[in-house]
């Protein structure tokens, strides 16, 4: 009984199959990678989550991606997204402030303009316009992101790197002072005093 109980130990053990198995699956429009569970059922794969890099690599692909039509093929002449999204914050940038003033549809003129015994426009007027807060905020906000893009930060001024220099952190390291006498002295061990009045030997517990 002993033998055969070695001998059923000493047997290597027979590798586990996995409890899913990859398949590989050809059909008409490509192949397509399956997974087989224990019971022969299909399973989900679980997607990974992409790295940063890859959603950047992604990103960027897009961007430089030209238009394209319903059918999906690129529209002849058409620009890059990058480029249409440049042209709108150019656009705005470039914005003027300045505009016309509506009174119920209608212009509102500084100088009337001329007009003809029919009502037609003779000599053009003057429109009466006014600046617009919000626009003009967001001509310059989208002229800091065309600089910041094209040119970097801007770099500091004189003044602030003379601030940093004389605000900045200081490690300052102080050393020991000199003795003014090297000499060690060792100190002399006092002698107990005992009071005259006790006629005993005083013991002390070290």
């Amino acid at each position: 009984m002993e033998d055969s109980e070695t001998k059923k130990s000493e047997q290597p053990e027979q590798p586990k199959t996995p409890a899913v198995v990859e398949e590989v699956i050809s059909h008409p429009l490509g192949t397509r990678i399956m997974l087989r569970g224990e019971k022969g059922k299909f399973q989900k794969k679980k997607k990974n989550t992409p790295k940063t890099e890859e959603i950047v690599r992604y990103m960027r692909e897009l961007l430089n991606k030209a238009e394209v039509g319903p059918d999906g093929k690129i529209i002849s002449g058409s620009k890059t997204r990058f480029r249409r999204m440049f042209d709108n914050i150019f656009e705005i940038a470039t914005m003027s402030p300045e505009q016309i003033v509506f009174d119920k549809g209608q212009i509102v003129w500084a100088v009337e303009p001329e007009r003809d015994k029919e009502g037609k426009i003779v000599k053009a007027g003057i429109a009466l316009t006014t600046k617009d807060a919000k626009l003009a905020m967001a001509s310059v906000q989208a002229f800091k992101e065309l600089m910041l893009r094209a040119h970097g930060m801007p770099s500091k001024s004189d003044e602030e790197l003379d601030a940093m220099k004389k605000e900045g952190v200081k490690i300052v390291v102080i050393a020991p002072p000199e003795m003014v006498n090297k000499e060690i002295v060792e100190e002399p061990v006092k002698e107990r005093l005992v009071p005259s009045f006790i006629d005993a030997e005083i013991v002390e517990n070290k």
